[in-house]
């Protein structure tokens, strides 16, 4: 029931967010098989690297930190292809030009906690942003007790494609989905019987079609979009957002996803799916959970 995953490609700079990214990428990959590929990318300007020892030592360091890593994977997934990338220049564009569209890319993040705020520069931000395949942002957090998946939905023409993504990831967890949308008590009136009309209503009978067997709950709310979902998933193991668009030349980026990822308290699917067929078949009518807030 997952989408073939072409190649897991893990950013690797020796910090303890880069660590919490490779754990979860073993854990995925024992699920969902998939080559690894290590990457570590040289960032002189960043590393404030001025002269011929200093490049040579940044590269010695790279090196030692993919060594490191690799021999930890071929040691947890002995039967998964694993290899390195050593890249140069800016840590963002040269891993999106690195990486292929049926990649999931894995970062970490230190970015944790919901501050309410839009502070700029952030890298998991401006990953997602230059990255055109799926993005996973993965805080330093303990995911040990954590189950569930949820997903943001946010418009009609994206929904079938959330839902599509995080069923899959849903059903190979063994684990319930919960679909949220944030919409306004005028939207809801608008949306017709059992708010047919609504994007979760859609999301909902794609999970389905997708995952008959899947538990799905849906919510609709009527908080901003990232409040909503960053409680919804502070106890859970995966949330899943995007696309922005599901054409081939824009990025899966929106405003919330800018701002869950600068507030980020769960692992987060940005979904770049590989195919566009979102919508497909009659909506039945249904009646979401009716958050009571």
């Amino acid at each position: 029931m997952v989408d073939v995953t072409e190649r897991y490609v893990v950013g690797i700079d020796g910090s303890a967010p880069s660590a919490a990214a490779l754990r979860w990428t073993i854990a995925r990959a024992r699920q969902t098989p998939a080559p690894v590929v290590l990457a570590h990318v040289d960032d002189e300007e960043e590393a404030g690297v001025s002269g011929d020892d200093d490049k040579e030592f940044e590269s010695r360091r790279g090196a030692h930190l993919v060594a490191e890593a690799l021999a930890r994977v071929t040691e947890a997934l002995p039967e998964i292809p694993v290899s390195v990338a050593l890249l140069n220049g800016g840590v963002a564009w040269s891993l999106a030009r690195f990486v292929r569209r049926g990649d999931v890319l894995v970062i970490g993040t230190g970015k944790t906690g919901f501050l309410r705020g839009r502070v700029l520069g952030s890298r998991s931000v401006q990953i997602a942003l230059a990255a055109q395949c799926t993005v996973a942002v993965i805080p330093d957090i303990d995911l040990r007790f954590r189950r569930g998946v949820v997903a943001g939905i946010d418009r009609v023409q994206t929904a079938g494609a959330v839902a599509h993504t995080a069923a899959a990831e849903a059903s190979v967890r063994g684990e319930e989905l919960l679909l949220v949308q944030s919409a306004s008590p005028t939207e809801v009136a608008a949306s017709g019987p059992g708010r047919s009309g609504l994007a979760v209503t859609f999301a909902m009978e794609h999970a389905r079609s997708r995952c008959p067997q899947l538990e799905i709950r849906s919510r609709v709310t009527g908080r901003p979009p990232a409040e909503a979902l960053l409680d919804s998933a502070r106890d859970r193991a995966l949330l899943v957002l995007g696309p922005g668009s599901l054409e081939a030349s824009r990025s899966p980026f929106g405003s919330v996803t800018h701002e869950v990822l600068l507030n980020v308290n769960a692992p987060v699917l940005v979904a770049r799916p590989v195919e566009s067929n979102a919508l497909v078949g009659p909506v039945p009518t249904l009646t979401p959970e009716r958050e009571q807030s």
